[in-house]
């Protein structure tokens, strides 16, 4: 069964190819005046060659290849034979070679294979060309058409702008199978590059054309600052759309400027810049003006703000000074604190010299009393100074071992509350130094005391 069938399949393959079906792929083949073309059939190369190849057109040879070939008139130049498939090229083509082409092959086996195909030679297109309006077009009130017109066989022909194809609807119209187009009104979006590709089978060419609608100015501001510091650049700008380009003039306070610019430049702008400025934008070709004011204002320089170092360094300053002055009152605190213990000490020392000159006039007994008087004026002095309460007593003895009687020259002497015993007090001259506590003004009553009193002596008192 599966012999059978594929022996049938075998057969309707040959029967097919013999009968020229499927020999080549479908339709005609297309070409280009001057240019060239493949006759391409379905055939792999055999096992063994062909035995014979002929194509021929309209009834003439154009190659008849076996153990020779045989080349039509015309064609010598022209053709290359692929005699493992029986393909061929034709090269130089004519408008004369459109037609119906035909090949016979004969197998190994004796079996012919015939097959055909129709070549369409096509003239190229060339001098595409768009003709459109000469007069200026001005938006919502002009109308424009445009064609596309070219030589050679021209199929189809496509409109773009911008690189977009274009379709009917709107404001625009196709006539002529597409080789005109209309656009009644133009639009200011209109503007822009328009291009008609022609096209054939075999070639295609494409033209182009700018449209420029006329339309402004409108939608006019005026840009730029409206408060500026002195000696600062300064730009006012006059803004508006308009086709072609306006013109300016430039009025300050009413009084021309001679600027004749979209934008009004202060390089350095000074006091005096400060005022109204007006802008006045036209179209030459529609005759519009419009006319746009801005006032200026010029103040004093802003001072820039610190960096961050700037901020630091600052911050150092202060400390330093503050850490100065810190440092210049603890010395001139410490200063005056040494001077005046520096005075005190000589006031002592000249107390002291004052005291041992009158003791050198005095006798024995006087300055016994004397020192009895000093040792009670400075007990007093200590007992003002931690404020002793009313009544109580105050005993300052001289030392002895217990059972033994002072020795000769040493005396006793008692003070109690603020009454004084003893002899006469003598006036002292000068003043006692001022101490910082008891201790050191003790200490220093007892040298004052030695050098005064010498029945007295510092190690026979108990502080």
């Amino acid at each position: 069964m599966k012999t059978t069938v594929a022996i049938s399949l075998t057969l309707f393959i040959l029967t097919g190819l013999c009968a020229g079906q499927g020999l080549f792929p479908q339709g005609p083949v297309n070409g280009a005046e001057g240019g060239t073309v493949m006759f391409i059939t379905n055939l792999s190369p055999p096992a063994q060659p062909f035995i014979r190849i002929s194509w021929s057109v309209g009834g003439a040879n154009i190659i008849i290849s076996s153990s020779d070939d045989s080349i039509g008139p015309g064609y010598g130049d022209r053709i290359t034979l692929n005699k493992t498939t029986g393909s061929l090229e034709l090269r130089n083509l004519t408008l004369a070679d459109s037609g119906e082409y035909r090949v016979a092959i004969t197998t190994a086996t004796a079996e012919t294979i015939n097959g055909s195909t129709e070549l369409v030679v096509y003239e190229n297109i060339s001098d595409a060309n768009i003709t459109g309006p000469s007069n200026h077009l001005f938006a919502n009130v002009s109308s424009a058409n445009l064609t596309c017109e070219a030589a050679g066989n021209i199929t189809a022909i496509q409109w773009m702008k911008e690189g977009q194809p274009l379709s009917a609807g709107g404001n625009i119209f196709f006539s002529e199978e597409n080789r005109k187009l209309s656009i009644s009104p133009v639009k200011r979006h209109d503007s822009g590059e328009y291009v008609c590709k022609l096209t054939n089978p075999a070639s295609s060419a494409t033209a182009s054309y700018r449209m420029i609608v006329i339309y402004g100015p409108d939608s006019n501001t005026i840009l730029g600052q409206h408060i500026t510091e002195v000696e600062s650049f300064t730009l006012i700008y006059c803004s508006v759309q308009s086709v072609p380009p306006a013109t300016f003039t430039w009025r300050f306070n009413g009084q021309q400027t001679g600027v004749h610019e979209a934008g009004y430049i202060i390089k350095s702008v000074s006091y005096n810049n400060s005022g109204d400025y007006r802008c006045d934008a036209k179209n030459d070709l529609t005759g519009t003006v419009v006319s746009m004011g801005h006032s200026l204002s010029v103040k004093d320089k802003t001072p820039p703000p610190l960096s961050p170092e700037g901020a630091a360094g600052i911050a150092v300053a202060v400390m330093l000074v503050v850490v100065a002055v810190a440092l210049g009152l603890y010395f001139s605190i410490t200063h005056h604190r040494n001077k005046k213990g520096t005075n005190e000490e000589k006031d002592t020392d000249a107390l002291s010299r004052s005291s041992q000159t009158e003791d050198m006039s005095m006798s024995s007994p006087d300055k016994g009393r004397e020192g009895h008087k000093l040792t009670t004026q400075i007990q007093d002095r200590t007992h003002d100074r931690k404020q002793p309460q009313p009544g109580t007593s105050h005993t300052i003895a001289t030392s002895h071992a217990p059972g033994t009687k002072a020795s000769a020259g040493e005396h006793e002497y008692e003070c109690i509350g603020n009454k004084k015993t003893g002899a006469p007090t003598l006036p002292l001259r000068g003043k006692l130094p001022t101490r910082q506590t008891n201790t050191d003004t003790r200490a220093a009553d007892l040298n004052y005391i030695s050098s005064v009193g010498s029945g007295l002596h510092p190690s026979s008192f108990t502080p």
